[in-house]
């Protein structure tokens, strides 16, 4: 059996709302998802959050361990590629970023998701992170 390619996604909050980005690959699909992406060889799940967050967000973040909470693990098919099975790993992030980073060749479009905005946004934010953030009171549905 082949392993699935591990995955994570870290969850940046702000004034109750949810950074999401919509990278060139999610693009496609015109999809948005958490910043993150594919733990390289050699690394492991923290190690690839802390460099995902420098890659996607700024370069110049000091975020380390302590700043990255463990929030769960599942797998799935891909959002991009249904016949690539994925270990997603999602992080919320204690490190606050309060203005909306720059673009870059990888990332083409950042934004503060409220629940309830009228976004396209991958299962691994509807279907887990904000049933969880929700639960433990990070983020509010706006009436």
């Amino acid at each position: 059996m082949i392993e699935p390619k591990n995955i994570v996604g870290i969850a940046f909050i702000n004034d109750n709302k949810l950074l999401i980005v919509k990278s060139a690959k999610s693009a496609k699909d015109n999809l948005f998802t958490l910043v993150g992406g594919s733990v390289e060889e050699g690394e492991d799940i923290v190690a690839g959050a802390i460099r995902e967050c420098h890659e996607e967000v700024d370069y110049n973040l000091d975020i380390k361990e302590s700043d990255l909470e463990f929030i769960t693990s599942y797998v799935e098919p891909a959002a991009s590629d249904p016949n690539l099975i994925i270990k997603m790993h999602i992080f919320l992030a204690h490190k606050k970023i309060t203005d909306l980073p720059n673009c870059n060749p990888e990332i083409i479009e950042y934004k503060w998701y409220q629940i309830g905005d009228d976004e396209n946004i991958s299962s691994s934010i509807k279907e887990h992170f904000i049933p969880y953030a929700i639960n433990h009171k990070l983020l509010k549905i706006n009436k």
